[in-house]
């Protein structure tokens, strides 16, 4: 873990902590970092969208 001195926009991190219910700065930077990260990953997942044909039988999938 790495300790880093920062400037935060204190009404910033106070809101971010009331609408997420954390209820220090550090878990709502953590939670931050990870809903961004996720959100990054997310949007290349979407990129691929329609280039991958799937080939199969859905109602017979559904029925097993």
């Amino acid at each position: 873990m790495a300790h880093t001195n920062i400037d935060l926009d204190e009404n910033l991190v106070a809101e971010a902590m009331a609408v997420t219910g954390t209820r220090t700065k550090k878990e709502v930077i953590h939670l931050g970092l990870r809903e961004l990260i996720r959100l990054a990953r997310l949007s290349r997942v979407r990129e691929h969208r329609g280039k991958f044909h799937w080939r199969g039988n859905l109602q017979r999938m559904r029925e097993e």
